[in-house]
């Protein structure tokens, strides 16, 4: 499972996972890599075995281990990882038992604690600040920059029903890009300068070493419109001149001035680990005893069904033969019948009891 910051490898192995046994594994994975370089990956791997393995993807699942703690996205990768080894064969009942234990653990994790509350994301934190002001459905929106973070932007203006948007780019096919999710033209950003159809809603997002927003261009955007505007600016260093932002009616939403919330947040979302942590602990108890009466389940279902049907050809083959023989044929039907039935029934009585007995056991 590979996420933001991190490469998991989940597995049920008897063998000892030490160093060696990493380093054929990283061989395996990556036979082009020179050995010495596989051989400092050693240095920043960390081992989890037994039940402080399944803590710790309980952890993962839930985002307390993430470098953006309470961060739902986890839960789909988590998801995703598995079906794909799935459908590939390479998951067995243990890791089965594991994932659908820990999916909806993370669940309750975001339901019963506040982790996932308060935004850290500075593009949610934006498009809230903006949804503050109560702009209008039918807002022009001039989006510069067509990369990552505006992709996002994109993404959340058309969940919330935004219909009017004009791109620029330094490239005209990234520009046209972004355009196309959002049913909008793409240009460059040399455009900007002759762009004559005015905006309500600027979102700005680029590279740029130096404004690219300058005062020159912020006039001719707004063609002639005194109606105060909102200035969305997500780059760093800033897009929009302090030369605009002083000389025109614009509510300024900017990067840094996010960050700080965004850090206060993810403050908070720390401080519910501990709940968190309490949850997991419950559920790792639980993990615990169904996977122990899943062995339970899987050694008897292996081993009763064969001794069983054993012990039935055997009374009908020899301990009970002669009385049989002497059977009319319909006698001996009904009690094949009745034999097949208790074989039947016999199989699950072991495991049934077993397992209630283990339950009872694992309570004191």
């Amino acid at each position: 499972m590979a996420t933001c910051n991190r490469l998991t490898f989940l597995m049920v192995c008897e063998q000892p996972v030490n160093d060696q046994f990493l380093i054929q594994l990283f061989s395996l994975l990556h036979p082009n890599i020179p050995q010495h370089c596989i051989g400092g990956m050693l240095d920043v791997v960390a081992v989890y075995n037994g039940t402080n393995s399944v803590q710790h993807i309980f952890e993962v699942a839930a985002s307390l281990d993430s470098l953006v703690v309470g961060e739902r996205e986890i839960i789909r990768q988590l998801r995703q990882a598995y079906e794909f080894s799935r459908k590939h064969k390479l998951t067995g009942d243990n890791i089965r038992l594991l994932i659908e234990t820990a999916i909806p653990l993370a669940k309750e994790v975001y339901t019963n604690t506040k982790i996932g509350e308060n935004s850290v994301s500075v593009v949610s934190l934006a498009m809230q600040e903006m949804l503050s002001l109560s702009p209008s459905k039918n807002s022009r929106f001039v989006i510069v920059g067509a990369g990552q973070t505006n992709t996002l932007v994109a993404k959340f203006l058309l969940k919330h029903d935004f219909k009017h948007f004009v791109v620029f780019n330094r490239t005209r096919s990234n520009a046209e890009h972004l355009g196309a999710k959002l049913n909008a033209a793409g240009y460059t950003l040399d455009e900007l300068a002759s762009y004559k159809k005015g905006f309500d809603i600027l979102i700005t997002c680029t590279g740029a070493a130096a404004p690219i927003i300058t005062p020159k261009i912020y006039t001719h955007l707004l063609q002639g419109d005194k109606q105060p505007k909102i200035v969305v600016d997500l780059a760093v260093p800033t897009d929009v001149a302090n030369d605009v932002l002083q000389q025109n009616n614009i509510n300024y939403i900017a990067v840094e001035k996010l960050r700080s919330r965004a850090a206060e947040n993810l403050a908070l979302r720390k401080q519910e680990i501990v709940n968190a942590q309490v949850i997991i602990e419950e559920r790792l108890g639980t993990f615990k005893t169904l996977l122990r009466k899943r062995r339970v389940e899987r050694v008897m279902a292996s081993e009763i069904p064969s001794r069983v049907k054993a012990v039935k050809e055997r009374a009908l083959t020899s301990v009970f033969q002669k009385e049989i023989a002497k059977m009319d044929e319909a006698s001996q039907r009904t009690l094949e019948r009745v034999v097949a039935y208790l074989e039947k029934k016999y199989i699950g009585i072991p495991i049934t009891v077993a397992k209630s007995a283990l339950e009872k056991e694992l309570m004191h």
